[in-house]
């Protein structure tokens, strides 16, 4: 039948502290704003503050800007002027921003000053129309050129025009306006970037400042979480060296350095360049915690904790306990678990954590009612909902309440429409997991009538029909979904394989299982098919070939299971036997390697 990926899930604490932790870090380092809410003028602060920008979703976040005081400004009050503005926030009042924008951009004309140029863009902003927030931008450039946070304000509207050459010459100006806000500048400029444009250009601008051509080291830093976050880990390394390099005690990027070097797999190479600043006396926080995070995720489990505990000794912080409590979970002891998670419902439990992992605590405690309240408290905006669902469900299944599982199943499916298919999938995979084949079959039939054409749903209709032994269902099911797309190529090896697997139509097989690898030339499933075939068809050189190439790219137990067969035919016993050793270490249990060596006498 078609193969399932393996999915690892090994829950390596590391995933879990790395959400709360690195967001804590980059409070320091992110100070985002596209286009921000601007000072009130002194004298009219009518209009309630909020983010104000085009809604499309390259806009959606954006943190409130601090703008620095200025001495309050006096002008002459024609009658003119004041008609305008009077009239713009009664406009304003009545939530009339259009009419407002346009009065208030008349008065800026009139007279210049910075307070009313200012006033004018907060106003545009509420109408959240780029062309007025232009147009208001560059009337205070105007008025007030010295003010450097207005060619800030200007390069995100730049970027979204994809006027990319403008961003440059904005920003510099920015900073020689105002060399100490430098840094503020350029990680507002990062995040701007990251969040608009895509790696190369947005790369490329930034190696364009000026700051970053000088190897000013905060430029040079920003660069590198920029890089980072595109992934551009050969890019990042070298900018985080250069700033080390001026400053070998400068936190944040040693923090960075660390990171990038195991999203590279390179773990050891982490804990070291981390490792003799996190461990001297008075080491910054953030810096600890890292190194204990890595710790972890190198599966250096006791260092791990004992760095945490030191933590925790000195701060009862919520997310030293919420990583100390992980690794209780990960060690299989409930109950020191159970402590951490309720310290950290003493300290507000930012991030609603505790409950599931909660959960988990009793689950492992054998408290099986009080697992089962803690996952139904997961609320259902958490990220761990889904899984916290599984756990229940699961929990009531094994626990002689099928009934009440599969009804409480199908009320989520009610209360969340959008997710039903899903719902529908999770219950098919359960049921058959249990041994209930054609319970299954009939939770897929169900869901296909009001989504008839959910590619996910017919496949997963005929994998349950592969179950209960209805080929001619899997075929009937799996044409449909190629009749929606005829290059999807999962579908085309799948029903490839069952029919060289289940029928004797090798020939027409093999054309499927070729047009799966012509869309996926290396995916070693579709190769393992293809060498399935060829041995079904009396080929065992091909044969040989193509599940060689299969487990080079993956040991699965199953390609390992088929390429034995081939050699055993082959008259290679001594050669098929290692083979099959080898998919026993990785899957002692498996069904179909099994019931391979059966086949042979073993």
């Amino acid at each position: 039948m078609e193969h399932s990926n393996k999915i690892n899930q090994s829950g390596r604490f590391i995933m879990d502290l790395s959400q709360a932790m690195w967001k804590k870090f980059n409070r320091s380092t992110q100070q985002v704003m596209l286009v921000s809410s601007l000072v009130f003028l002194s004298a009219c602060s009518t209009v309630p503050s909020e983010t104000l920008l085009p809604a499309d979703d390259s806009l959606a976040n954006i943190t409130p800007k601090v703008v620095d005081e200025k001495p309050l400004e006096t002008a002459p009050l024609t009658a003119e002027l004041t008609y305008l503005i009077l009239t713009a926030e009664v406009a304003a009042q009545r939530g009339d921003v259009i009419s407002a924008d346009e009065l208030y951009n008349r008065a800026s004309g009139l007279i210049k000053s910075p307070k009313l140029a200012s006033r004018s863009t907060q106003i545009a902003n509420f109408t959240r129309d780029e062309k007025r927030i232009d147009r208001a931008l560059n009337r205070w450039v105007e008025v007030d050129p010295t003010d450097a946070d207005i060619y800030m304000l200007k390069a995100p509207f730049l970027l979204i025009k994809g006027k990319y050459n403008e961003v440059p010459p904005a920003v510099n100006k920015a900073i020689s306006l105002r060399p100490d806000k430098t840094d503020a500048y350029l990680s507002r400029l990062t995040d701007n970037l990251s969040k608009i444009v895509k790696a190369e250009p947005a790369l490329n601008i930034f190696s364009q400042l000026d700051s970053y051509q000088e190897k000013n080291i905060g430029a040079l830093y920003q660069y590198a979480r920029l890089a980072s976050y595109y992934q551009q880990y050969d890019k990042a390394l070298p900018a985080i060296d250069a700033v080390l390099d001026q400053q070998s005690d400068f936190d944040d990027a040693l923090i960075l350095k660390a990171k990038v070097l195991q999203r590279l797999g390179r773990g050891e190479d982490a804990l070291d360049s981390i490792k003799p600043a996190a461990i001297k006396r008075n080491a910054n926080r953030f810096l600890r915690f890292t190194y204990g995070q890595l710790l972890g995720e190198n599966n250096y489990i006791s260092s791990s904790r004992e760095v945490f505990e030191q933590l925790y000794e000195e701060k009862n912080d919520p997310d030293i306990a919420f990583a100390l409590g992980v690794i209780a979970i990960e060690q299989k002891e409930g109950e020191k678990a159970k402590t951490y998670f309720n310290r950290l419902l003493d300290l507000g439990d930012p991030g609603q954590r505790a409950a599931y992992f909660l959960g988990l605590a009793e689950k492992l405690n054998g408290n099986i009612e009080q697992a089962i309240v803690w996952f139904t408290s997961v609320p259902n905006n958490n990220p761990r909902f889904q899984a916290a669902q599984t756990h229940y469900v699961t929990l009531l299944a094994d626990n002689g309440a099928m009934a009440k599982a599969r009804q409480h199943l199908a009320d989520i499916r009610t209360a969340n429409p959008k997710l039903s298919v899903q719902y529908y999938l999770f219950e098919s995979s359960f049921l058959r997991e249990r041994g209930l084949e054609q319970a299954s079959f009939d939770v897929l039939d169900e869901a296909i009538a009001s989504h008839p054409d959910n590619i996910d749903l017919l496949y997963g209709r005929a994998m349950a029909a592969e179950s209960i032994d209805r080929i001619d269902l899997l075929e009937r099911d799996l044409r449909a979904i190629l009749v929606i797309d005829p290059k999807h190529a999962q579908t085309l090896n799948a029903l490839g394989y069952t029919l060289t697997d289940r029928t004797g139509r090798h020939d027409e097989a093999l054309i499927l299982i070729n047009q799966a690898l012509a869309i996926s030339p290396s995916d070693p499933f579709y190769l393992d098919s293809l060498g399935w075939v060829y041995y079904r068809l009396g080929d065992l050189d091909k044969a040989l070939y193509y599940l060689k190439q299969a487990v080079e790219i993956q040991n699965d137990p199953e390609f390992l299971a088929h390429l034995g067969e081939v050699l055993w035919k082959q008259g290679e016993q001594g050669q098929a036997k290692a083979v099959w050793q080898r998919g026993l270490k990785f899957d002692a249990g498996n069904e179909l390697l099994q019931e391979t060596m059966q086949q042979f006498g073993l």
